[in-house]
This record gives C-alpha cells, sequence and structure tokens, in this order.
C-alpha cells in the first residue's frame, strides 16, 4: 500500500503538532503548581529542558521515520521498474535459447534422417 504524499504530509504534521499541545498542557501543569512550593519548585528548570528535549527529539525522530517511508516507497518504484526490465531480458534469453535449442534438434533429427541404415 503506497501513501501518498499529502498523507505522508499529514502523517509527519499532525503528531507533532499533538505533541506540542501536550507539552504545553504539562508546562501549564508545572506553571500551576510552582507558585504552591511543591515538589515542582525543586525541580521546575529541569521539568522545562527535559520537556523541550523530549518534545525536540520526538519531533526530529518522527520526521525522520516518516521521511524513511517516503524513501522506501520512491525505492519500491524504482525496484519494480528495474525488476520488469531484467525480468523482459531474461524472458527474451530464454525465448533466444529455445529457439538455437529447437534448431540444434532440428539438425540433429535431419542428420539422422540422410544418414544411411546400418
Amino acid at each position: 500500500m503506497r501513501i501518498s504524499k499529502s498523507n505522508l504530509l499529514i502523517i509527519g504534521i499532525v503528531p507533532i503538532i499533538l505533541g506540542m499541545v501536550i507539552m504545553y498542557n504539562s508546562w501549564i501543569a508545572v506553571q500551576t503548581l510552582f507558585p504552591l512550593g511543591m515538589t515542582t519548585y525543586l525541580i521546575y528548570n529541569q521539568l522545562v529542558v527535559i520537556g523541550a528535549a523530549v518534545f525536540l527529539g520526538g519531533s526530529a525522530y518522527w520526521a525522520i521515520l516518516v521521511y524513511y517511508i517516503h524513501l522506501m516507497q520512491e525505492n519500491e518504484v524504482l525496484i519494480q521498474d528495474n525488476f520488469t526490465q531484467l525480468a523482459g531480458s531474461g524472458t527474451a534469453h530464454l525465448e533466444n535459447a529455445k529457439t538455437l535449442i529447437t534448431k540444434v534438434l532440428e539438425d540433429i533429427k535431419s542428420a539422422e534422417l540422410l544418414k544411411p541404415q546400418q
């Protein structure tokens, strides 16, 4: 099944946008807990850095994965075209070989018919 370029674009962008929404909601939650002096107050900076790193890493990973899917589809088309050409040339070789074998068999039969009986 081939995925069209527009579907690949949608598959590539929608999860990143959803990831941005999730990260924004978690950042708002951390911002809400920050002034209360709870545990998040102690690790606020780390949470922000970890959240940004996870989002950027996940986005890069997802973009690369979608790009690899696109490349595999393009290579599949190229391989199919090459396979068709090779199969066509192989068929031509087999037909030539069949023709040659038929000629050799006819020559052998004609030589046997011309040979005197012993």
